[in-house]
């Protein structure tokens, strides 16, 4: 071979080489460069799905746990108001079980004195005084003075104070105190049954048959049936 052959077949691949560097440069190097960036941004949008949905994650179960301590802290309030709610009911209880145990029904005292008068005090309902365990609390009363020598007094109001130990009474409210002819009301009557005398006192107001009294006090002896009365003012006769 020649060469000029030679030269010429040189020239020639070397031609070959430059056309297939370009037609490899423009048709393949262009897909491979953007199928490469592709991958990439495959990568990176998987990844940046990836964090925002650990990130969501961790919102969510966030949520979650502040939820179960929203509901636990609701259980826990729920069940300091019941158990509140139950302390209350059974103080009530107990305290309506007391009220109910210290109530009596249908009281009836009977005490006499030195002179053999007798004091019978009778009340629809009664209970202790809580203060002083000797006073019984009564209420819609009547007491009755009776006497084989002098005539009966009869008494009655809303409430009394009945002591035990003395035996004395005090009446208060409504007060109606009735014997012989007369009758006398006030808002407090104070018998003292030992010493045989009684103080009626607050609009105070004595009636019999000729006439209407007012007074501030009027003691009554019980042995006698006299009355002293006192007043600030001259007593007023009202009729005649």
């Amino acid at each position: 071979m020649s060469i000029k052959s030679l030269l010429q077949l040189i020239l020639l691949l070397l031609i070959f080489f430059i056309i297939g560097g370009i037609y490899f440069l423009y048709f393949y190097s262009g897909p491979l460069k953007n199928e490469i960036i592709n991958e990439k941004e495959i990568k990176k949008t998987t990844n940046l799905e990836k964090k925002q949905k650990d990130f969501l994650d961790e919102e969510i179960l966030e949520e979650v746990v502040i939820s179960k301590k929203k509901v636990e802290e609701k259980e826990d309030k729920s069940q300091d108001v019941s158990n509140v709610f139950e302390d209350k009911l059974e103080n009530s209880k107990k305290n309506s079980s007391e009220t109910i145990i210290n109530l009596t029904k249908e009281i009836e005292y009977i005490s006499s004195n030195k002179d053999g008068d007798i004091f019978k005090i009778i009340a629809k309902y009664g209970k202790t005084n809580i203060e002083d365990s000797n006073i019984l609390n009564l209420e819609i009363v009547d007491g009755i003075i009776s006497s084989e020598k002098r005539s009966q007094i009869n008494i009655s109001s809303n409430y009394a104070k009945y002591n035990y130990d003395n035996q004395n009474s005090q009446f208060y409210s409504d007060v109606i105190i009735k014997y012989d002819d007369k009758v006398i009301t006030c808002d407090n009557f104070d018998l003292n049954i030992n010493e045989n005398y009684a103080i009626a006192y607050n609009k105070v107001q004595i009636k019999d048959e000729k006439s209407i009294m007012k007074a501030q006090t009027v003691t009554l002896d019980l042995l006698t049936k006299d009355m002293k009365i006192n007043a600030e003012d001259t007593i007023k006769i009202l009729k005649k």
